[in-house]
């Protein structure tokens, strides 16, 4: 059998995430049933990340076990790119060592977040970018605040529970949250971790988000961590805002 690891970019508007669910399309059964037209038979899919409904990505790593027969990796790409919805496409694609695992094997996640601040929002950023209608930001405020957040951390306090999350523990390691001026009222935050908890990305932007407008104070970001209470960070920003935008592996090669 071989190993073929595909890099993979969607538009996550119309889907109700990356795993499988009976509320409807998920990127995950939407390739599901390509490749089951391409190959005639049912692959199973892993994948280094499951976003959730709505998120995008442009760096989502998945692999999948083939024979040794045909087709050839040039084949499949071919029959992927004119089978595949125009919402999702197929990067890149390579043949990976026989242990290889996408998620095991991933050793950090990075996600953009967009965020457009002001009375209005420019329309074609209407379905990538969470617009705060608030008359300014203080970025200097929520990068004082971000790094209280960066190291390793019990991160319950950003983490939005539901009955089928049952972590072990709540302890993640932040490797950097950058805070980037991306043009006239907009930001965009860069959130590096090993992993991350059921919506923490989002909860770590809305909270950041709320430091930039006085909400929260950036000198209780150390009592949130410590408290762990959820209700004491800021809200879930909303799914269209964040883009799962590369997975990094030891090989050196990120997607």
């Amino acid at each position: 059998m071989r190993n073929i690891r595909l890099t993979i970019a969607y538009d996550g508007a119309n889907y109700f995430g990356w795993q499988k669910t009976d509320m409807g399309p998920s990127i995950e059964s939407t390739l599901e049933k390509i490749l089951f037209q391409i190959l005639q038979k049912t692959v199973v899919i892993q994948a280094a990340s499951r976003t959730d409904a709505g998120v995008h990505a442009r760096g989502q790593v998945i692999n999948i076990m083939l024979p040794e027969v045909l087709p050839t990796l040039n084949q499949l790409r071919m029959s992927l790119t004119c089978l595949l919805p125009k919402d999702l496409a197929v990067l890149d694609i390579s043949q990976a060592e026989d242990s290889f695992h996408p998620t095991l094997d991933c050793i950090s996640k990075e996600y953009h977040y967009s965020v457009c601040y002001g009375i209005a929002q420019l329309p074609q950023l209407r379905f990538y970018s969470w617009h705060y209608a608030y008359p300014a930001l203080g970025i200097d405020k929520m990068r004082r605040a971000a790094e209280c957040l960066v190291g390793e951390h019990d991160f319950s306090a950003f983490c939005n529970f539901k009955s089928s999350s049952q972590y072990e523990h709540y302890i993640r390691h932040v490797h950097n949250i950058d805070i980037i001026d991306s043009g006239p009222q907009q930001i965009q935050f860069k959130i590096v971790g090993n992993n991350f908890l059921y919506r923490m990305v989002r909860n770590l932007v809305g909270t950041l988000v709320h430091v930039g407008c006085g909400k929260i104070a950036a000198e209780l970001l150390p009592e949130i961590l410590t408290r762990k209470e959820r209700t004491r960070s800021g809200v879930t920003a909303p799914a269209h805002g964040l883009c799962l935008h590369q997975i990094n592996y030891e090989d050196k090669k990120s997607y």
